[in-house]
């Protein structure tokens, strides 16, 4: 999700951006709102947020200078100027400080959905480019996971599902949850662990059935349902896809001793 902070010194339009924007549906969490554009310099440079939406005309500081001291500080974030002031001079300047776009009040439903799909697609793409370049640097030296300073996030996400690959597992709940942009993970499965998402929890779920299969007497029914499958006939359909064996001749020709002789 990306994280949105909105300034507006008048409450009842902050109350409308608010309601207008369907956040949740393009992948987007609003973490703060104030009417204060002191206080919302103090939160960005805090927080850090990926987009920031703001009024130009408002006391102590306009949205033009909200940005530029933003920018001054090395913020990255996107802004969004929503203003009811389709002044020339303001617009001219916004663009020259990178503003990803300039709206006029009132807002309309049909024009922020737009504007966040378009957001978000930019957003995607500007992940994709920032932190592709570091992660091959990364890989090319010889790392197995990303370091801390690469994506700690996905370290997480990758902890996550080695402890828990027996549970129902969907890489866009999991992404979403670690705060990845979907696509961006699975490139990162197809890169750290030279697999898909689906194939990397498979090999821990058979390498795991693998182990039970030699040194447990659990029947294969339960050995399946511990790793993940709830039916039975699917587990050793992928078992001896994956082994070139069914479970059950797999376990008499590797079992221990005491297991061979059964």
């Amino acid at each position: 999700m990306y994280r949105v902070l909105i300034v507006d010194d008048e409450p009842w339009v902050l109350k409308g951006i608010l309601n207008t924007f369907k956040w949740d549906d393009f992948g987007f969490q609003v973490i703060a709102d104030t009417t204060d554009p002191v206080l919302a310099y103090e939160m960005i440079l805090k927080q850090q947020p990926e987009v920031v939406m703001t009024d130009i005309r408002m006391p102590e500081l306009t949205g033009i200078d909200l940005m530029k001291l933003s920018r001054e500080q090395g913020v990255k974030a996107e802004f969004v100027i929503i203003s009811g002031a389709a002044d020339f001079h303001y617009a001219q300047e916004s663009i020259r400080l990178g503003c990803f776009d300039y709206m006029l009040k009132p807002l309309q439903f049909a024009e922020a959905d737009a504007l966040l799909e378009r957001l978000s697609l930019h957003l995607d793409a500007t992940v994709l480019s920032i932190n592709e370049t570091a992660e091959e640097s990364e890989l090319q030296a010889g790392s197995s996971i990303l370091s801390p300073s690469i994506n700690e996030n996905f370290k997480e996400l990758l902890d996550y599902v080695n402890q828990h690959y027996e549970d129902e597992l969907y890489l866009r709940e999991l992404s979403n949850k670690f705060f990845i942009n979907y696509t961006y993970c699975c490139d990162l499965f197809q890169k750290v662990t030279k697999s898909t998402f689906t194939d990397y929890v498979t090999r821990l779920r058979m390498n795991k059935a693998e182990q039970m299969l030699k040194e447990s007497q659990l029947s294969i029914d339960e050995v399946s349902r511990i790793v993940g499958y709830k039916d039975c006939n699917y587990f050793n359909k992928v078992f001896k896809k994956w082994f070139g064996l069914t479970s059950t001749s797999y376990r008499k020709n590797q079992a221990a001793p005491w297991n061979k002789n059964k």
